[in-house]
């Protein structure tokens, strides 16, 4: 029971990772725009990303429910230590390409993560950098006087 019950938990965090995935393309295409606006879509992601966790979670709990020999098994499977002439049966296949898929899918959005964060930075710098050139050449009264 707890083979398949892995299985059906790697197909859920397949897809979740693909909404995150999702979810992330979307945020660094408005990262592009000059007025950045990310609606909830990081709090959407943030949402999706403590399902994925949860799957790992259960994933972990139903591994160490396992007897020794299969619970290596499986761990090395899940970490992608095996490859797929490895695989003893479907199910250790299924669970190989399935890992392999979760993080192929992770590497990608964390490129196009990376690439957003770059962005956002390099906005928040440049608004930085007006401010602070807005703060020297007006009086000392200025708007933007407290600001630091």
């Amino acid at each position: 029971m707890s083979i398949e019950t892995i299985l059906a938990c790697l197909d859920q965090k397949v897809i979740l990772l693909t909404q995150i995935w999702d979810l992330t393309k979307q945020i660094e295409i408005r990262c592009m725009q000059d007025d950045i606006q990310l609606d909830d879509f990081l709090e959407q992601r943030g949402i999706f990303i403590a399902r994925v966790n949860k799957c790992n979670d259960l994933i972990d709990r139903l591994t160490k429910e396992l007897p020794a020999e299969q619970q290596e098994r499986i761990t090395q499977l899940l970490q992608r230590k095996l490859e797929d002439d490895d695989c003893k049966n479907k199910e250790e296949q299924r669970i190989l390409m399935l890992s392999k898929e979760c993080r192929a899918i992770l590497q990608k959005a964390s490129v196009l993560d990376h690439s957003a964060r770059a962005k956002i930075r390099k906005q928040c710098d440049d608004l930085r950098e007006k401010i602070n050139q807005e703060r020297r050449t007006e009086d000392h009264d200025g708007m933007f006087q407290n600001i630091k």
